[in-house]
């Protein structure tokens, strides 16, 4: 009896170990608390309603993510081995997604202030962009100035929405994205659209009845953004500055702006 009863415990013990087992490969083989399969993949978070920078291509019948900022990380993640994953939200809701670990980086035009600085870390600089007025033809809205007491539509969340509101006396209407904020131009229910220079060149293409005034130079500049301490700004800081180095960004801005913004 001593013997069988001995025999009973030690198979219930063996059946337990092998659970435990059983139970922590399982663990190890789930996927990892932010949803990505390794660590091979960056998740990106985009607003892509921002031509020629990035915006949504369907005319394959397939939903394609284009654009230069697309086109520069595509690049970068290939020369890194990674894979891209895009995710396309608010642009008031890029940094969130950053600092709550929803994502890697953001690819979307970004100009790095110092109170973005304070939340997410920021790659080097690889555009220049010139600001514009858009309004109706005859406006000659021509310098920020003129705008006071003007009905202003912006990107809620942008350097533009910023600027705007520091004109005296301007009425600022905050949109979500750039599509909209040409929409409500177009509507005639804002007197001017405050935009980047390059995407106000594509949207005047297709607006013929509105004009353009590029505004000065500053010192404005569009970078990726990350997660504070993020381990992937070293190695996109080393492919900019490569693709600088040997004129793919040229060429990059080129494709999509035209050699009048190539500024490398």
């Amino acid at each position: 009896m001593k013997k069988k009863a001995f025999a009973g415990v030690l198979l219930t013990a063996v059946l337990s170990v092998a659970m435990l087992a059983g139970c922590g490969s399982s663990q190890q083989a789930s996927p990892q608390a932010d949803g990505k399969k390794s660590d091979k993949e960056l998740v990106v978070v985009t607003n892509a309603t921002f031509p020629p920078f990035e915006s949504v291509d369907t005319s394959s019948g397939e939903k394609k993510y284009v654009g230069l900022d697309i086109d520069i990380a595509n690049q970068i993640a290939s020369n890194l081995g990674v894979t891209m994953t895009i995710n396309d939200i608010a642009f008031s809701g890029l940094i969130g997604s950053l600092m709550d670990g929803r994502a890697d980086v953001a690819v979307s035009a970004m100009s790095p202030t110092e109170e973005r600085k304070k939340n997410v870390d920021f790659s080097d600089s690889y555009f220049s962009p010139r600001n514009a007025i858009l309004a109706p033809k005859g406006s000659n809205f021509s310098a920020l100035d003129q705008l006071g007491g003007k009905k202003i539509a912006v990107v809620f969340g942008t350097t533009y929405e910023k600027d705007a509101k520091a004109i005296q006396g301007a009425n600022v209407v905050s949109l979500d994205n750039s599509t909209a904020v040409i929409q409500e131009l177009n509507n005639k229910r804002v007197d001017a659209a405050f935009i980047d220079g390059s995407q106000a060149a594509v949207f005047l293409k297709k607006y013929p009845e509105l004009e353009m005034h590029l505004l000065p130079a500053t010192d404005d500049t569009f970078a990726f953004a990350f997660p504070k301490g993020s381990k992937w700004v070293e190695p996109f800081n080393k492919e900019l500055k490569k693709m600088k180095e040997n004129g793919e960004l040229d060429k990059l801005i080129e494709k999509w702006l035209g050699k009048e913004f190539n500024q490398q």
